[in-house]
């Protein structure tokens, strides 16, 4: 054989084995991440998950929103998107006719009956809720979720919904962690006007920078090769970018009313990134820093200082 057609080959070869380890890293890290199986595995029960029977018997908020919920019990309202996809919320509504909506959406391996302390506040106030389930999220159909970039056109779906039976509606948007990126990329899409603000809880700035930290610090690994890895598997094989998920880029140009709500102590979703966040807005914007508190623990540490944030741009942007 000659023997420039060998050292080709084997170049070659070294070269094909060398993007099979590539590829089958970057699947790795997506399936152990983004999948259906890594966004369920907590139990479906919410007062089996880590934390939660504790919370439910020492938070006195979390348990009467809990009570309250289950004690409703909604069941799945399904929604078909134009492309046929079956769309899954928990919708409450109030007994007399109201133009006020809430949309809040869970995190990440979360669920909506986790979003009861959000919407026994705003139905106590008057809205109807919808708890949207995030894609791969309990029952949706999809394998992997988008940690936001196609979730957000669920949530305009959801928009429309609700103005398709209420023109008049005046709408929330409301997310935690992932729910929040969401409801943020959200107001990064041109919206109708029946959205009048929105509260971002704890969320990240941008896919990639997230992932960036989290994969260091929960597998010891370095981001590159292995983020670089994921992001090329995303985007062969998911149709997305780390990068295109980026609630920073969205706000920057975004006209919906926007308060920012971050725990100092957050070590998910590092507090920098609200900072970050709220800097780049370029809609009217607040902000609610709070000490000595983590990921998604905003409201059940200060509850008060919480819902007077809250409710000081719902009231500034909702008519009564």
């Amino acid at each position: 054989m000659n023997k420039k057609l060998k050292t080709a080959k084997i170049i070659a070869g070294a070269a094909a084995l060398t993007a099979g380890a590539y590829m089958g890293t970057g699947a790795a890290l997506c399936y152990g991440i983004l999948s259906k199986k890594a966004c369920n595995k907590h139990p479906e029960e919410l007062l089996q998950a880590p934390g939660n029977m504790g919370r439910y018997m020492n938070d006195v908020n979390f348990r009467t929103a809990d009570d309250w919920y289950c004690g409703i019990n909604p069941e799945d309202t399904v929604l078909y998107n134009e492309k046929g996809e079956r769309l899954l919320s928990k919708i409450i509504l109030r007994e007399e006719p109201s133009h006020k909506w809430l949309i809040a959406v869970h995190g990440y391996t979360s669920r909506p009956r986790a979003m009861a302390r959000q919407a026994i506040h705003f139905y106590k106030n008057g809205y109807n809720c919808i708890l949207p389930c995030q894609r791969a999220h309990r029952n949706r159909d999809e394998k992997f979720t988008s940690m936001g970039y196609y979730e957000k056109f669920d949530v305009i779906s959801w928009i429309s919904y609700i103005i398709s039976r209420d023109p008049e509606a005046q709408i929330v948007l409301l997310g935690i962690s992932m729910g929040s990126a969401t409801v943020m990329l959200t107001t990064g899409e041109r919206l109708p006007e029946n959205v009048k603000c929105c509260i971002a809880d704890c969320g990240f700035t941008d896919c990639k920078e997230l992932f960036k930290g989290a994969i260091t610090k929960e597998a010891g690994l370095p981001p590159f090769p292995f983020l670089n890895a994921a992001d090329t598997f995303a985007k062969l094989f998911l149709g997305w970018s780390f990068s295109d998920c980026s609630p920073i880029s969205a706000v920057s140009h975004s006209v919906t009313p926007t308060l920012f709500i971050h725990g100092e102590n957050d070590d998910v979703v590092p507090f920098w990134m609200m900072e970050a966040l709220y800097e780049k807005c370029s809609a009217p914007k607040m902000k609610l820093a709070l000490p000595d508190t983590g990921h998604d623990e905003a409201c059940a540490n200060f509850p008060e200082k919480y819902w007077e944030a809250v409710d000081s741009l719902v009231n500034t942007h909702v008519n009564a």
